[in-house]
């Protein structure tokens, strides 16, 4: 936590004195996909949030962003909401080349909807994370990511440490649109002693479609793969599931989900 906190002051520093610039970007997107196969309670996994790069100053920016995750089954009736995940990152980002590093802290906040939850099921992870952006006029546009980070908050799930990697690249670009993929990996330390008794693990999703620029945005249908682990609020859970989804999106979007 300290490092990422030191890594935080020295993005700030710059030796050129520039003016302070107040919310210098935003973001905003939304999607919808439906699970292949189903279950009760895994029809769809429905996205929306935003973010906003809050004071820029020496290069460096302090940003904020918060997400909210909907899966949505049919136990009770069509479209019945069952879980409600909250992302929330608060971070500083700057730019060296191509290459722009950030620390962060990213907490995670899982609620159960109409159902008992007697306690908390949340982390914090605070980390380091570089991405890389390809020249746009490569044979494959596109960025890399690569996170790593300590939890220091990890109720129930008994996290200790999380790495992450992903990747997204551009291709058979036409004036109407293009075809883009985009690949991730993310491996999980676990407490030997957590309340769901399970080892570490990694969660892996492969995702593919067409991409359509719109002014300064981008509408994305796709399909994907998702091999993901602690599915369920309170006990141990692993899926793998297609995805069939379109997201509407606005600005630079989260590396990771």
């Amino acid at each position: 936590m300290r490092r990422a906190a030191a890594l935080a002051l020295a993005l700030l520093a710059s030796r050129e004195a520039t003016a302070a610039e107040l919310l210098p970007e935003l973001s905003v997107h939304l999607e919808a996909a439906r699970y292949e196969p189903t279950e009760t309670d895994f029809h769809w996994s429905g996205w929306i949030g935003g973010g906003a790069g809050l004071v820029r100053a020496g290069g460096a920016t302090a940003y904020f962003t918060a997400d909210t995750e909907t899966l949505l089954g049919e136990e009770r009736r069509p479209f019945e909401a069952n879980q409600v995940n909250y992302h929330l990152e608060l971070g500083v980002r700057r730019p060296l080349g191509r290459v722009e590093l950030a620390g962060f802290l990213h907490h995670v906040s899982r609620h159960a909807v109409d159902r008992a939850k007697p306690e908390a099921v949340d982390w914090n992870i605070v980390g380091l994370r570089a991405a890389l952006r390809f020249p746009e006029r490569s044979r494959l546009p596109g960025r890399a990511w690569l996170s790593a980070g300590r939890a220091t908050l990890a109720s129930r799930v008994g996290y200790r440490w999380e790495l992450a990697a992903a990747l997204e690249a551009e291709f058979l670009a036409g004036p109407r649109g293009r075809v883009y993929f985009r690949g991730g990996l993310r491996a999980l330390g676990v407490d030997a002693t957590s309340e769901l008794a399970r080892d570490g693990f990694v969660d892996a999703s492969l995702e593919g479609g067409l991409r359509f620029p719109k002014a300064a945005g981008v509408v994305d249908a796709y399909v994907a793969y998702e091999r993901r682990n602690d599915v369920f609020l309170l006990v141990a859970g692993r899926r793998s599931r297609a995805l069939f989804g379109i997201r509407f999106a606005l600005g630079d979007q989260p590396a990771f989900r």
